[in-house]
C-alpha cells in the first residue's frame, strides 16, 4: 500500500518516498524521547544514591525537555520539538561527560541522533549536513576535553559501565529503527519500480512487454496435442486484439482527458468481465489484448462478443450529449505449432477487416494453413471471416 504525500508546514509537498521517511523520522524521535525519559528517571535515584545531586537535577531537567518535545510533537510543532530534543540531548551529553567522564557513555545518544538528522526531510539538505557536521565535531570535542580534564564526580566502575551499556543500547535501538525504515523504503521503492515495469500507467493493465512475457510462458507450458492432433481442454488458447473505434474523433471533439477516460473505461470493462485466469494488457495507444485459456472458438467468441456489447454501453460526455464508444475486436485461436506472434498477426488482420467493414464488431480469423503457423517469413495466413457485428446483433 502506498504512503500518501505529506504537506509540510513550509508548504512543500513530500513525495511518497519522502513521506515514508518523514513518518518514520517522527516515530524514531518519539521512541527516542520515551526511551530517554525512562533512562533519566532511573538516573535520578542512582545519582542521588552517590551524592551527585547536580547530575540528578540535570536528569530531572532532561526529563522535562523530553516531555516538552513530546508535547510539541502532539500539537503539531514538529520543528520546535526536534530542536528542543536535539538541544537537550547535546546539553546533557556535554554536562554528563564533563561531570562523569567519557566512560559514562552519556555521549552515545548523540550518535543515535545523527541518522535522525540526516532523515529529517523537512529541513533543507544544507541545514541537515551542517547539523550533522556540528554533531560529529561536538563528539570529537567532548572526547578531547575528557582527556584533558578529570571528571567532577567519581562513580564506581560498575556504575559507569552500567551507564555506558544503557546509553549504548539506546543508540543501537535507534540505529535498528533506522535500518527498519531503510528496508521499508527499499521494499516500497522496489514495488513501485516493478509496477512501472509491468503496468501501463493509465489503465493499470499489463503493458505490452509484461503481457507478452506472460502469454509466451503460458503458450510454452500448455500440454501438447494428442495423436489425433486435438488439444486437451486446458490447452486451448485464444488471443483477441481490441481497438477503440474513432479514437481520433474522441480526441478532437472531447480532448485528451476524455480520450483517456474512454481508455480507462474499456480497461475497467475488461478487468471486471474477464476471468482471473485470462491475461489482459494494453497493446498500443488505443489497443488492448487478451489471452483466454480453456475455451474453444465458439466459447471464446461468445465471451468477447459480450465484452464488445459492454464497451458499446460506454460513452464520452460532450457539449451536446454522449459520444458513443465502441471497439472492434479480432479473435484468433492459437493452433498447435503456431507461434504467439503469428496468432497475434492473424487477430490483428481480422481486426483490420472488421474496421473496414464499419467497426464495432467481433471478427474471427480462419485457422492458418499448415505452412503459415510458424514465425515471420511464412506464407500468408488465410483471410479472416467476420462471424458477427453490431449491425447483425
Amino acid at each position: 500500500m502506498s504512503t500518501p504525500s505529506i504537506l509540510t508546514p513550509s508548504g512543500r509537498v513530500l513525495t511518497p518516498q519522502e513521506a515514508v521517511v518523514d513518518t518514520a523520522f517522527w516515530q524514531l524521535l518519539r521512541q527516542f524521547s520515551w526511551a530517554g525519559a525512562a533512562l533519566h528517571l532511573l538516573y535520578i535515584p542512582l545519582f542521588l544514591s552517590f551524592g551527585a545531586r547536580t547530575l540528578a537535577a540535570a536528569s530531572v531537567g532532561s526529563v522535562g525537555l523530553l516531555a516538552v518535545a513530546t508535547v510539541l510533537q502532539r500539537i503539531g510543532r514538529t520543528q520546535g520539538s526536534f530542536w528542543v530534543l536535539l538541544g537537550g540531548v547535546a546539553a546533557h551529553a556535554l554536562f554528563g561527560v564533563w561531570s562523569l567522564g567519557w566512560d559514562s557513555g552519556l555521549w552515545w545518544p548523540l550518535v543515535g541522533l545523527l541518522p535522525a538528522i540526516i532523515l529529517h526531510t523537512r529541513l533543507t539538505e544544507d541545514i541537515r549536513w551542517r547539523a550533522a557536521v556540528c554533531l560529529i565535531a561536538g563528539c570529537v570535542t567532548l572526547r578531547l576535553g575528557s582527556q584533558l580534564a578529570a571528571p567532577l564526580h567519581e562513580l564506581p566502575p560498575v556504575v559507569l559501565e552500567t551507564l555506558m551499556q544503557a546509553n549504548l543500547l539506546m543508540a543501537l535501538v535507534m540505529l535498528m529503527t533506522l535500518a527498519k525504515v531503510s528496508r521499508r523504503l527499499t521494499d516500497e521503492t522496489t514495488t513501485q519500480l516493478g509496477e512501472l515495469l509491468q503496468r501501463d500507467s493509465l489503465t493499470r493493465l499489463d503493458n505490452r512487454r509484461h503481457w507478452t512475457l506472460q502469454a509466451q510462458a503460458r503458450l510454452d507450458a500448455r500440454p501438447a496435442a494428442g495423436e489425433d492432433g486435438e488439444l486437451p481442454p486446458e490447452g486451448l488458447l485464444t488471443v483477441a486484439v481490441a481497438d477503440l473505434d474513432g479514437f481520433r474523433l474522441i480526441n478532437e471533439r472531447c480532448g485528451h482527458e476524455a480520450a483517456d477516460r474512454s481508455l480507462s473505461g474499456i480497461a475497467r470493462v475488461l478487468r471486471d468481465n474477464l476471468r482471473t485466469t485470462d491475461l489482459v494488457g494494453r497493446w498500443g495507444d488505443e489497443e488492448f489484448i487478451v489471452m483466454m485459456s480453456g475455451l474453444d472458438m465458439p466459447e471464446a467468441f461468445e465471451r468477447i462478443e459480450a465484452l464488445r456489447n459492454r464497451i458499446a454501453q460506454l460513452g464520452v460526455p460532450q457539449a451536446y450529449g454522449q459520444l458513443p464508444v465502441s471497439a472492434t475486436i479480432g479473435l484468433a485461436e492459437i493452433v498447435p505449432g503456431e507461434s504467439l506472434s503469428a496468432a497475434i498477426r492473424r487477430a490483428e488482420r481480422a481486426l483490420v477487416e472488421g474496421k473496414g467493414a464499419g467497426g464495432n464488431r467481433v471478427v474471427s480469423a480462419q485457422p492458418p494453413t499448415p505452412a503459415s503457423s510458424g514465425r515471420a517469413g511464412t506464407a500468408p495466413e488465410a483471410p479472416a471471416v467476420a462471424l458477427t457485428d453490431a449491425a447483425d446483433a
